[in-house]
Formats: C-alpha cells, structure tokens, sequence
C-alpha cells in the first residue's frame, strides 16, 4: 500500500482525552504531510468547532465536519459546500418523534451557528456535565430553514434503544447515527464521512487502497469500511471494531501517531 491519504475522526481518535492534539500527534501528521500524504479530518464537529482544533496545527488540508454534511478547505480557507436537510423533512421528522416519544430534545446547526431547546440542553447537561461554555445557545427552532445537522435526545431510553428507535422515522431522505454519546445525529441521505471521503477522493485522483482511516464511534463505520486500511481505536465502540480490517492503539496512548509512523517506516 502506497500511502496518498490520512483521514481521522477528532474526538476519541486522533484527540487525547483532553480533546487537543498531542505535540507528538501533531509530529507524525506534519511528518506525513512532508512526505506528501494528503491529511483529512473527518469529525461529527461543526466546522467552526473543528477548524478551531485544527488551523493551529497547520497540517490538515480538507475537513469534513458534521459527520459528512460540511466539506471545508483548509488550504483555501473556504468552505466547499454543505448537504442540507431540508426543512420539511426536518419538520416530519420532528413531528413523528414527538408524536411516538413525547418529550425530546433538539439541537440543530445551520450554516451560521448552533441552537438547541430547553429540553435538549436538560438531557445533555444531565448526561456529561459542562463547566465550560459550549458552542450555541438556547433559541427558538428556525422554522423553515434547511439544517446541516440535526440531534435528537431522549430523557430515558438507553444509546441502543434511542438510535434503533429513531432509525426508522428517518426514511430516504437522512442518515442517522451517533458519535457514542446519547444523542442521536441526523444529516442528509448523502451526508456521512465514508461518502464524503470517497467524493473527495475522487476528485483528487486517489483510490481508497491508498486510504488510511481511523475512528472511534458508528459515525466512522462506513468511511473506515470504505478505506483501503481502516482502522478502529483500542477504545472504540464494538460495531466499529468488528467492522474495521485494522486496530489501533487508544487515544489516550496517541494511537493514530504510532500506525502514521509505522505506515511511514513501511513497518505495516
């Protein structure tokens, strides 16, 4: 395998535990990119949230952010295009999970900002505590407008039985997933990081047998299926290690470091 092309999930895989970028991570990937390797961060982040992670390091070249529904140029400082749902789908959608679950919560960003409702911010601040302030704030619903991504909570069925449960309401028109925690992240149909990646590839001329991929969660299932070497995390969710052709060490032990310069050396 011909290394072209290094595309990593954030947190949980090429994040450690603090949820930055590690000297020696950032190392390996500067190491790759001197070498010509092409480095794309494909995270369930919002573009502003992920390019505040990445700009410093100044070694990635493309991010796909929002699990697919956002591709950005870092090298262009531009973004490329958005895969939007559209408002009425949002809003059937919506409408089916009330009407069956009752009380949920609701997130959404747009192209501008995040914002979610009261319920939302109850459910998530009771599953993982934050001191900090996080990108959005509570604001009313945008009616109407088409949304990159849409997430969905519920106050007591498990991270299983949510995702199984809201599955189906989905339909043709979006995707849904998670990135491990207990809310459930939708986007459109054609909006996932294994779809996204292979566009972009494709573009650039590069087939997936020259791919490394690495992830930690669901969300990263079919971009790691879909890489020539995809690689789960020591501490990733079981789905995705029986689907992943390759492990790699935990994130807490910079585990996609250790495979890039493995790669690099022509030791794996």
């Amino acid at each position: 395998m011909k290394l072209q092309l290094i595309a990593s999930d954030l947190d949980g895989t090429l994040l450690g535990p603090n949820a930055t970028l590690s000297p020696l991570t950032i190392a390996a990937l500067q190491r790759a990119h001197d070498a010509g390797v092409v480095i794309v961060a494909a995270t369930g982040r919002s573009q502003h949230s992920a390019l505040e992670l990445l700009r410093p390091a100044g070694v990635v070249s493309w991010a796909i952010c929002s699990n697919g529904a956002t591709r950005y140029d870092l090298v262009a400082d531009s973004v490329v295009h958005h895969h939007m749902i559209d408002a009425v789908d949002v809003e059937v959608f919506i409408d089916r999970l009330r009407t069956e679950f009752g009380e949920i919560g609701v997130a959404w960003e747009t192209t501008e900002h995040m914002g979610w409702d009261e319920l939302y911010d109850r459910h998530r601040n009771a599953l993982i505590p934050r001191p900090e302030p996080q990108e959005g704030r509570i604001v009313p619903f945008p009616v109407g407008e088409n949304l990159v991504k849409l997430l969905v909570t519920h106050p007591a069925l498990t991270h299983d039985e949510w995702l199984d449960a809201v599955t189906p309401h989905a339909g043709g028109q979006m995707s849904v997933s998670t990135s491990g925690t207990d809310f459930v992240e939708i986007t459109h149909a054609i909006a996932t990081k294994g779809q996204e990646l292979a566009s972009l590839c494709e573009q650039l001329g590069i087939a997936a047998s020259g791919v490394a991929a690495f992830g930690d969660q669901v969300n990263d299932l079919d971009m790691v299926q879909w890489a020539g070497r995809g690689y789960a995390m020591e501490n990733a969710s079981p789905k995705l290690k029986n689907a992943a052709s390759h492990c790699a060490p935990h994130h807490g032990e910079h585990g996609v470091a250790a495979i890039i310069d493995e790669l690099l050396d022509g030791i794996l």
